[in-house]
């Protein structure tokens, strides 16, 4: 034998030799190796979605349930801007809560325009010209909601003025009494007091 073909032997006995002193295997099958359990927890939830206990927060908005105005407390994504609440109670009781008796004296097509806080603390809220199409005992209700969910939004505020166009406008209190506005002056800001009679201490549901 020459010598380059016992070098060519002696190379492949000791590679294989090798790979058995590894502890691999030489079998053309491919061989199943177990895992610890430990390495793949079962417990490890695959749930992608986010926690909206940290991403929201609760609001009151006020609905009619038996004649009286009860709060709702709704919970809405963070940050919450004075808009969402309202927004959130033109929107109307859900089904669930219609079918227990809440209502609102929101007319459908109602909008929120704009809404801010003035420098005295007072809220002004401009709305649209569906909600001025209402009148007698549902305009006197549908202000009741719309001022005491606005005045839930701010601590110590000094009431609620609304506007239609640009141009202010005095809704009725609780009696259904209307402030006369002087010309060139605007309307004393609508509070939740106005309203007490239709609250009668606000339950909460």
């Amino acid at each position: 034998m020459r010598v380059t073909q016992l070098l060519y032997v002696l190379l492949v006995a000791t590679a294989v030799l090798t790979v058995s002193g590894c502890g691999l295997s030489t079998d053309a099958e491919p061989t199943a190796l177990l895992v610890p359990k430990d390495v793949f927890p079962s417990d490890i939830s695959d749930n992608s979605e986010p926690d909206v206990s940290t991403n929201s927060t609760f609001h009151p908005v006020f609905f009619f349930k038996d004649d009286l105005l009860v709060e709702i407390q709704r919970r809405l994504p963070a940050p919450v801007f004075l808009d969402a609440p309202l927004n959130n109670l033109l929107n109307g009781p859900t089904d669930n809560e219609a079918e227990s008796g809440y209502a609102s004296a929101i007319p459908a097509g109602t909008a929120i325009v704009d809404v801010a806080l003035l420098r005295n603390n007072t809220i002004s809220i401009y709305l649209n010209q569906t909600f001025f199409e209402i009148e007698g005992e549902q305009r006197i209700r549908a202000s009741a909601q719309l001022v005491l969910t606005a005045s839930a939004l701010i601590g110590d505020t000094q009431g609620v003025v609304f506007f239609l166009e640009g141009k202010p406008v005095q809704l009725p209190d609780g009696d259904g009494l209307i402030e006369e506005v002087l010309e060139g002056r605007s309307p004393s800001p609508l509070t939740v007091d106005d309203y007490a009679a239709l609250t009668q201490g606000a339950m909460t549901d």
